[in-house]
């Protein structure tokens, strides 16, 4: 699952993740793990640097099946093979989303 949210004004990345989940799904985040932050300049003419925070967040079938679509066009899991047929998913958010489902090999120690 993946989805983006802006962080407010004096509140720390965790919080807006925890904040956002409860306003767009009804979910309520127990544990939240930092997974990866990145800067990016974007390819646009003004050249604005994007900062982005991602947290691994565990969910059960459970939690997804008491989630309900409160903002938003539309709500769905997929598999990874599924996000990388995706055409308008960005590179940076499928970078992470690759590097996670592959940590196991990426980072053996």
């Amino acid at each position: 699952m993946l989805f983006g949210g802006q962080v407010e004004a004096g509140e720390s990345g965790e919080d807006a993740l925890r904040r956002e989940m409860a306003e767009e799904l009804g979910h309520k985040v127990g544990r939240c793990d930092w997974y990866h932050e990145a800067a990016y300049v974007l390819p646009r003419a003004e050249r604005r640097i994007v900062l982005r925070r991602y947290f691994a967040v565990p969910v059960t079938e459970k939690d997804v099946a008491a989630m309900s679509l409160r903002e938003g066009a539309a709500m769905r899991l997929f598999s990874l093979a599924e996000m990388l047929a995706l055409p308008r998913i960005s590179p940076w958010d499928l970078a992470v989303i690759v590097m996670h489902a592959r940590a196991s090999r990426l980072f053996a120690l």
